[in-house]
């Protein structure tokens, strides 16, 4: 899988950070800044510690995945300011087939509206090339004007709360009343550590990118055997209502609030040892892809997985 970190860069430039991330530096295969005036390798700076926060939680959640880590935030007296320019740039370089291409985009930042054309056609874009969209909804509760801060509020986009290490919801999230047409999904997003430092951080932040690193895992099993055969099947996993369907299947609701906290293990799991095997007929991972392929068809139809499961 190639996903792309749009956040305030990775810390690579000091010896200390290097020794820290040593065992996540390879993972790493393309960073730029995409700020007014700075450098590529200035993505390799990260003064908040938030980008390489984000970028570790995502590494940790998809341990195959090559990242790719954008610059868009700075700081600005002490004060992380998400440049909205160098988000549009970051996505339209992301998403070229020439360039970084990559599958998912994981976004832990946000404003109050969409007032950036630039940035919601870049979105938009992405959504058609069939790039899955992560973002962050808020740490605010009901204090923002739009509950959900943008870009977890379009219509493209996967939002994603935060909730502790058991699934309980975190309490700054915002309100579990859903924007019409949109679903969010909580990951752990509490009590985070930094790989660079001792620190712990809580917020949306830090759950966007085990979602992103989720699908992510599901992206990637659908490549191997046996619905790497199956052309419908990763069409439909790069759309985001495909993945949405799937998340929601690997998902609990938790909370007075019911919001739904990710459990990949619900369907990639192997409690029982039953989802192995090389994906062959009768195979452990055999039943995995037939429980994807019946979710998809609900929705998509059932020629959907027909290159793997035929009809009748």
């Amino acid at each position: 899988m190639r996903i792309a970190v749009l956040d305030s860069g990775i810390a690579r430039t000091q010896p200390a950070d290097k020794r820290a991330l040593k065992k996540y530096c390879d993972r790493v295969c393309g960073y730029a800044s995409f700020i007014h005036g700075e450098k590529a390798t200035d993505a390799l700076n990260d003064e908040s510690g938030h980008g390489t926060r984000v970028a570790v939680q995502l590494m940790k959640t998809c341990p195959t995945a090559e990242i790719y880590i954008c610059r868009v935030v700075k700081n600005v007296g002490n004060k992380p300011v998400v440049d909205k320019d160098a988000v549009e740039k970051a996505i339209l370089q992301s998403i070229e087939k020439d360039n970084w291409a990559v599958d998912i985009i994981n976004m832990s930042f946000g404003w109050n509206y969409n007032d950036h054309s630039g940035v919601s056609n870049a979105i938009a874009l992405a959504k058609a090339r069939g790039v899955l969209l992560f973002a962050s909804t808020s740490n605010d509760g009901l204090t923002t004007p739009n509950d959900i801060l943008y870009p977890a509020l379009a219509d493209e986009v996967i939002s994603v709360d935060a909730a502790d290490g058991v699934g309980e919801p975190a309490a700054f999230n915002p309100s579990s009343v859903l924007v019409p047409g949109k679903e969010r999904f909580t990951a752990p997003g509490i009590g985070i550590s930094s790989p660079v430092s001792e620190d712990l951080s809580d917020g949306t932040s830090f759950a966007s990118p085990v979602a992103a690193g989720v699908a992510g895992l599901v992206l990637e099993f659908a490549r191997q055997n046996p619905l790497k055969n199956s052309p419908s099947v990763s069409s439909c996993l790069r759309q985001r209502h495909g993945m949405v369907l799937i998340l929601r299947k690997m998902s609990k609701q938790k909370g007075v609030d019911q919001f739904s906290f990710l459990c990949p293990w619900e369907l990639l799991g192997d409690e029982w040892d039953i989802y192995g095997g090389e994906g062959q007929l009768g195979s452990k991972r055999f039943f995995v892809a037939q429980a994807m392929v019946y979710y998809l068809r609900k929705f998509f139809g059932k020629e959907i997985g027909e290159e793997v499961f035929p009809i009748g």
